[in-house]
């Protein structure tokens, strides 16, 4: 009799509730279907339901409540959906924690910029799809909702409690919530207060503590830290591309230290660049910030960047903020489209250069736009030297549109060759002149796939692979052991990652201090090379030789 009365439910309103919470996951996951095994999404999807259609209980326990709770969730979880589908729809990977810090950091003209870069039709079906089956059930569930059994309604809330107790005292209930989209997102959102929490603290801390031993040679000494944006060194005619993109750099042959095997510790330029300018683990200290310790070795320490990263709240001007002078050259309304070239950086250090330090010790960091995507708005006309398609080599994915971002990205990278050039003419006449350039990390530029951008997944060995390069005048080098002088030139071939690149500098500057990681510096004579893991992956293992360069590596 019981079964007889539940088939006489009306069933219409608790099944759409629940096609909707399983319509916020089905197209994200299937995406996946096109890179790995049957099994691995079906399993995304099964685990992450339970925990989208328990959070539809109170929809079905409570009439009132169906509608305002159906408007309230869907629309939570569709923001999640639509940036956890097209996270992955662009990269390959789900988001992360260090997804959230590319986003939070960003300003309006940024996210417009990659928006209206990454536009194709296909994004935009996928994201039309995203939005379009979920409203879709959800004007029907609503105007089922009219029409509810609350009989039903309150069966099926009854299973899902059930279930969801049973979950959680088998202790399957965290391990699930941790596949569930909405919650991984929470998490992250989560883990990047958090950090930012431990960044506050660790500034607060820095700015009162020393960092231990330190001691430094007597100078003269000028460094001149470039950092790149968005440079992968496989686009640099210097590294064997195809196209003779560093013209001026090549011609300087053996006065330059090419450095061949060095990636990025991240694919985004927040954490990439915080990296470079922190030493981590100090003995008794924990984290200093770079500046800090050249600060305690007599060095006066500048800061110019071209990037709009003027406001306190990012982690970069954070990280710099001891730095004795900070000067801002984009002053950031529209990054996007603008055309802060970087040129502009050429005349102030004329300005800098023209008055000595005090102590005949400097350190000059600055931060350029680089190839920041929109590439076409990196580099003057004059620079437009690769207008042509007939020499890209086809691939499958290749349209026209891919060639002219390719066109426009190796424009970008033949003005940052005239940049940097024009940066160590400066620096030639200067005692004791040293120039070291590294990109915060690399670009996927249509390589070995259809895209181009950036992302911390090493799912394109081509997000991290960064070119570096060490400059040093005839002054610097008369200084110079000739011992010395062998070892960084063998140095060249050493892979490490750029997280080291603090202690190149200090290297570079003949500064010392107690630290473990001094020898993380592959100009260091105890440089020893050890597993590069990225973002929990083995760069080695998956890209050994010249694997990853003309085609993807599968996923494991």
């Amino acid at each position: 009799m019981y079964f007889n009365k539940i088939k006489t439910m009306n069933w219409a309103y608790p099944r759409l509730v629940l096609l909707l919470g399983a319509s916020l996951l089905f197209l994200i996951h299937m995406l996946w279907f096109v890179q790995t095994p049957v099994w691995y999404p079906i399993r995304c999807f099964l685990n992450g339901l339970p925990v989208t259609l328990f959070f539809f209980i109170p929809a079905l326990l409570w009439k009132p409540l169906a509608k305002p709770w159906l408007i309230l969730g869907t629309s939570l979880l569709l923001v999640a959906a639509v940036l956890a589908g097209m996270h992955l729809f662009y990269y390959e990977a789900t988001i992360s924690q260090q997804s959230l810090f590319a986003i939070f950091e960003s300003n309006l003209s940024e996210s417009a910029e990659f928006l209206l870069s990454q536009f194709s039709l296909t994004a935009l079906a996928y994201l039309i799809a995203l939005l379009a089956l979920p409203l879709t059930l959800l004007c029907r569930a609503m105007k089922a909702s009219r029409q509810n059994d609350i009989r039903a309604s309150r069966l099926t809330a009854a299973v899902l409690i059930v279930a969801a107790c049973a979950l959680a005292a088998s202790g399957k209930l965290p391990r699930l919530a941790k596949d569930n989209i909405a919650c991984q997102i929470v998490q992250s959102c989560r883990a990047y207060r958090q950090s930012m929490d431990d960044l506050e603290r660790f500034l607060a801390r820095a700015s009162t503590l020393k960092a231990p031993g330190v001691s430094a040679a007597p100078g003269p000494v000028t460094l001149i830290v470039l950092i790149g944006e968005s440079s992968s060194r496989h686009h640099w005619g210097i590294y064997g591309y195809f196209r003779d993109t560093t013209p001026r750099l090549s011609s300087m042959g053996k006065e330059l230290l090419v450095f061949n095997d060095a990636i990025s510790p991240f694919g985004r330029t927040t954490l990439s660049v915080a990296a470079a300018l922190t030493c981590t683990d100090v003995p008794g200290v924990g984290d200093l910030p770079l500046v800090t310790v050249f600060r305690q070795a007599g060095f006066e320490t500048v800061w110019i960047s071209n990037q709009s990263t003027v406001d306190d709240t990012n982690m970069i001007v954070r990280i710099i903020s001891g730095a004795d002078r900070k000067i801002y050259l984009n002053k950031g309304g529209d990054q996007a489209y603008a055309r802060s070239y970087d040129e502009k950086i050429l005349p102030v250090l004329d300005e800098i250069l023209a008055s000595p330090s005090t102590t005949g010790k400097r350190v000059i960091f600055v931060h350029t736009m680089g190839s920041h995507v929109n590439y076409a708005s990196r580099f003057p006309e004059e620079f437009k030297k690769f207008p042509q398609a007939d020499d890209i080599q086809e691939k499958p994915w290749f349209s026209s549109k891919a060639k002219k971002y390719i066109n426009n990205y190796d424009n970008s990278i033949l003005y940052t060759d005239h940049i940097i050039a024009s940066v160590i003419e400066k620096l030639k006449n200067v005692p004791g002149g040293a120039m070291l350039f590294f990109s915060d990390h690399g670009e996927e530029v249509f390589d070995t796939r259809n895209h181009h951008g950036h992302h911390d997944s090493i799912e394109s060995r081509y997000y991290v692979d960064i070119p570096f390069l060490i400059w040093l005048s005839d002054s610097y080098r008369s200084g110079l052991a000739p011992e010395t002088a062998a070892l960084w030139k063998k140095a060249c071939l050493l892979p490490f990652v750029n997280d080291a690149a603090p202690y190149v500098m200090l290297d570079l500057c003949g500064i010392s201090f107690q630290t473990p990681h001094m020898k993380d510096s592959p100009l260091s004579p105890a440089f020893i090379p050890t597993p590069r893991i990225i973002n929990g992956v083995d760069y080695d293992a998956r890209y050994p030789g010249d694997a990853g360069l003309k085609e993807p590596v599968p996923l494991r």
